[in-house]
């Protein structure tokens, strides 16, 4: 948009200035080179030379080509970069900064983003278990009579909307498997013309099972939430950062820092860790850390993974962040810390 703006503005200086469209194309021209010189593709060898003109020490060459081969410059650079910076306008490195120190967040990344996953689908699997379990108790095992109207909250015009939807949606969902050859979808509708929820689990994404326990009656929501010690409201908004969560994991994004512009990001509900741990509140009564970050991941973590399991992923992460202390200096890590919503402290509650 602003490039767009500059471009109009040299068009229209130069067709009040000069009618002659030879000067129109040299000022649409030199706008678009200016603005487009630094998205032009480069060699390794460029773009270590780039790195160090703004004041990043790249001491092993070898090191650097190899990273940028595993992966590229935009996720390990663009994506890292923030908090070793000094300004950007020119973009310019803090001092002493290298090329190890950068990587190494992003290798903290990785690592995280790994112990994750490996959590976040042993939890997706549990919670798909427990609400087919109960919604079936209820309403039985045929999809041509559980997904109907009468199986769901339908007291209001929203609910009944939702109910509406989410019915549509596994129907297309189960003629979508179908046509691609799905073995348990197939089977199921070849040997006895229904899909049952639980074998319907094992195809549809952590996404469309948040959007059907939404639509649960509260009553078997509620039977499903006991399973945390949570009310079902709890649950329904967890459920929801759970599968964003899960998400960003799988599409390998960033952990440290959220992927997201703010109005697009999942919060976890208030906890009583939140509480425990003392943080402040904004303005508006909402706690400033813990809600979408790295803390909030940990918190949610906390309340759905197995107790062991929990200990094990904090105790790696904590040795990940160990490494991390002795690579990167202890000014920028703190405001990486702070990103992350962690602390010492904090993570003593967990």
């Amino acid at each position: 948009m602003m490039i767009a703006k500059k471009i109009l503005g040299v068009a229209k200086a130069a067709t009040l200035d000069n009618d002659s469209p030879d000067v129109l194309r040299q000022g649409y021209s030199s706008i678009w080179e200016k603005n487009m010189a630094d998205k032009v593709f480069k060699t390794y060898r460029e773009q270590r030379k780039l790195l160090e003109s703004r004041g990043l020490i790249i001491a092993h060459g070898r090191f650097f080509t190899n990273r940028m081969q595993e992966d590229d410059y935009y996720n390990i650079i663009n994506g890292y970069k923030q908090y070793f910076l000094t300004g950007t306008a020119p973009e310019r490195y803090i001092r002493d900064t290298t090329f190890e120190q950068v990587y190494a967040l992003y290798d903290f990344d990785q690592t995280i983003r790994s112990l994750f996953l490996v959590e976040l689908i042993k939890i997706e699997k549990h919670l798909k278990s427990l609400i087919a379990y109960h919604f079936s108790e209820k309403h039985g095992y045929d999809h041509r009579t559980y997904l109907t109207l009468d199986c769901f909250k339908n007291e209001s015009n929203r609910n009944l909307q939702y109910a509406n939807d989410i019915i549509k949606r596994l129907g297309h969902d189960i003629s979508v498997f179908r046509r691609q050859g799905n073995t348990a979808i197939c089977h199921y509708m070849e040997s006895y013309g229904y899909v049952p929820l639980w074998v319907l689990n094992s195809a549809i994404s952590f996404g469309r099972i948040a959007h059907f326990y939404s639509c649960m009656k509260l009553s078997e929501q509620q039977a499903v939430a006991q399973h945390f010690k949570m009310s079902a409201r709890t649950l329904d908004g967890f459920i929801y950062f759970l599968d964003d969560f899960r998400n960003a994991c799988a599409h390998g994004n960033r952990m440290y820092t959220s992927n997201k512009r703010s109005g697009h990001q999942k919060f976890i509900p208030d906890t009583v860790e939140h509480e425990k741990m003392g943080i402040p509140r904004n303005q508006e009564g909402n706690y400033i850390s813990g809600k979408t970050d790295v803390l909030a991941k940990l918190i949610a973590l906390k309340y759905f993974s197995k107790s062991p399991d929990f200990r094990t992923l904090k105790r790696r992460f904590q040795a990940g962040h160990k490494k991390l202390e002795k690579i990167i200096p202890a000014s920028i890590l703190m405001n990486i810390d702070a990103e992350m919503g962690i602390s010492p402290e904090r993570l003593s509650f967990l």
